[in-house]
């Protein structure tokens, strides 16, 4: 077996259905070592706290095209909270319409505004 970096898991937040971005932040982390669960679009807070539980990830990884989808990342912070997760993995924001003042509200532990600063980012938070 290669190397792995750890394992993220990725999707988009429920209520969105966007998956370009996500998908290429994934192909992106997968050829630099990363293991990707990768969720697909419209997940539910507790479909991500259940993988993370089973997985135990060093990232989890959110995703938001939509402006009205975005409070769901806060869901899955707070989910991950409760699970008693939280101190064990971090998590990564993106999406056109966030900025890092939204990721540092809601209590994330990154955000990039493209595909390979968040590969960058991924490696930083978990260094």
């Amino acid at each position: 077996a290669s190397f792995s970096m750890g394992k993220v898991v990725i999707g988009t937040v429920e209520g969105d259905i966007h998956s370009i971005g996500k998908s290429i932040v994934a192909m992106l982390m997968e050829s630099s070592g990363f293991e990707i669960i990768d969720l697909g679009v419209d997940v539910p807070a507790g479909k991500f706290i259940e993988v993370a539980k089973q997985h135990q990830p060093k990232i989890v990884g959110l995703s938001a095209l939509l402006t009205t989808t975005m409070p769901r990342m806060k869901d899955v912070i707070e989910g991950l909270k409760e699970a008693g997760l939280r101190d064990k993995t971090r998590v990564m924001v993106g999406g056109a319409p966030l900025t890092q003042d939204f990721a540092d509200a809601i209590g994330a532990d990154g955000y990039a505004s493209d595909a390979s600063s968040a590969v960058e980012k991924a490696k930083d938070l978990i260094s």
